[in-house]
């Protein structure tokens, strides 16, 4: 199933999003589980869909922000990588979470993806209008 665990740190004031797929490119992860991140952001942008096909809501969370959990996927459509994150962050007035559209790194993130020995692919898919998982 896993092919490698890859752990690795995102530094302050980086973009997440940006990084992971930096560190995928670097180390040729196509196809793989983000099986977890967590650290601290300085502010986040979180979408949640709310129609389909594909219609999202985007909120802005400009404070510092502690990572609670983090769980995604890395795939192909064609020969493009896709990561694709969901999040869920807190401050001192609750708990929030959707897709990640944007992060900037606070203090640190810690990033644990496990690489699989096969292939997740992924396409468009007419109904939802979202890249979807297909044999």
């Amino acid at each position: 199933m896993f092919k490698k665990i890859h752990v690795f740190r995102v530094m302050p004031d980086c973009e997440l999003s940006s990084e992971i797929a930096r560190y995928c490119k670097e180390h040729k992860i196509v196809s793989g589980i983000i099986l977890g991140i967590i650290g601290s952001l300085r502010k986040a942008t979180i979408s949640y869909i709310y129609d389909l096909p594909a219609k999202y809501k985007t909120i802005d969370y400009d404070r510092l922000l502690e990572i609670v959990s983090a769980q995604g996927s890395v795939a192909l459509n064609g020969n493009t990588p896709i990561i694709h994150v969901h999040i869920q962050i807190s401050c001192e007035d609750g708990c929030y979470g959707g897709h990640l559209t944007e992060a900037k790194i606070f203090s640190t993130a810690e990033v644990v993806i496990g690489e699989l020995d096969y292939q997740l692919k992924k396409k468009l898919d007419g109904y939802t209008g979202l890249n979807e998982f297909v044999d």
